[in-house]
């Protein structure tokens, strides 16, 4: 009878330990999903403030507002679709494609990044995707969403942009330079990613292309990985080897880079976990762009 009670008092208390380590790590997930994600108010979209004049643009197609529409294509490959609230279907919107870091689903990956209401607002339509294990075959399949993007809603092909984390920041670069991608952006902002210096030896230079490469001080995992490529994005850039502070929080912009592209670095504090995107601001950087571009095409009749 008193092992009976012993053993029976083992198992109380192994259950106890066993409560208190389920309650632990559930606490901590808590604090992490709290600490590391934005609320409501980053991920629902917004109203843009469309221009008086533009020219109309996608007469051939009749595409409507989105909310965070899901898709499934061919390959598996899951993302969701926003635009802004007053979306209009004549008026050629910028796109920005968010990869998801490692493990994250499109919902997830949208409140890490806290990017969605800014961006409709600033007029995008944004694309937030789900992670899959990356290689060759998986990286092809993934540069073929934003081509599937312009084909249902008004985009304009030619402002497309990329941004993205961790394994994000590595699809962001990944996709600009490999030459088995079906779609380069016209401008990346990679955070942390997986690339280094002599990954980027392996790859010719595309066309100039502006790059934010944003890569956290303390970021232990990839150490000195974002200082390595954005020497290689600044020499096929063409730019000098000479830096100025930039107007963006925390970056340097390289000099006299062909055709007035732009070349940032910045570096935050933080960890490899941190997203710097409220510090770096990688919209507004993508939106001077755009506004160039549209500046650019304006109708003749009102300039």
């Amino acid at each position: 009878m008193r092992s009976i009670g012993r053993y029976q008092r083992g198992i109380s208390l192994l259950l106890k330990v066993y409560c208190v380590l389920i309650i632990a790590i559930g606490a901590t997930l808590f604090y992490l999903y709290d600490s590391y994600t934005f609320g409501d108010e980053f991920t629902t979209p917004g109203a843009f403030v469309y221009p008086e004049s533009y020219a109309p643009a996608c007469a051939d197609k009749l595409s409507t507002v989105a909310d965070h529409i899901q898709h499934n294509d061919d390959n598996n490959l899951h993302f969701t679709v926003t635009t802004p609230t007053n979306y209009r279907s004549d008026y050629a919107h910028p796109l920005l494609m968010v990869w998801a870091p490692s493990g994250l689903s499109e919902g997830l990956s949208e409140r890490f990044t806290g990017l969605t209401r800014q961006a409709t607002e600033a007029g995008y339509v944004i694309v937030h995707t789900r992670s899959i294990p990356l290689g060759i075959k998986s990286l092809v399949a993934l540069s073929a969403i934003p081509a599937a993007v312009i084909d249902g809603w008004c985009i304009d092909p030619a402002l497309v942009f990329y941004t993205g984390h961790s394994d994000g920041g590595t699809v962001s670069n990944a996709l600009s330079v490999i030459p088995e991608s079906t779609f380069h952006p016209r401008a990346l902002a990679p955070s942390a990613m997986g690339m280094q210096g002599e990954d980027m030896e392996a790859y010719a230079c595309p066309s100039p292309t502006s790059v934010m490469v944003m890569h956290n001080k303390g970021d232990g995992h990839f150490p000195d990985y974002g200082r390595e490529v954005i020497t290689w994005w600044a020499e096929c850039n063409q730019c000098s080897g000479q830096t100025v502070p930039s107007e963006f929080n925390a970056c340097v912009e390289y000099t006299m880079c062909a055709e007035d592209i732009k070349t940032l670095f910045c570096e935050a504090e933080g960890n490899h976990a941190h997203w710097p995107g409220p510090e770096h601001d990688p919209i507004r950087f993508f939106s001077t762009i755009v506004d160039a571009a549209k500046k650019d095409t304006l109708p003749s009749i009102i300039r």
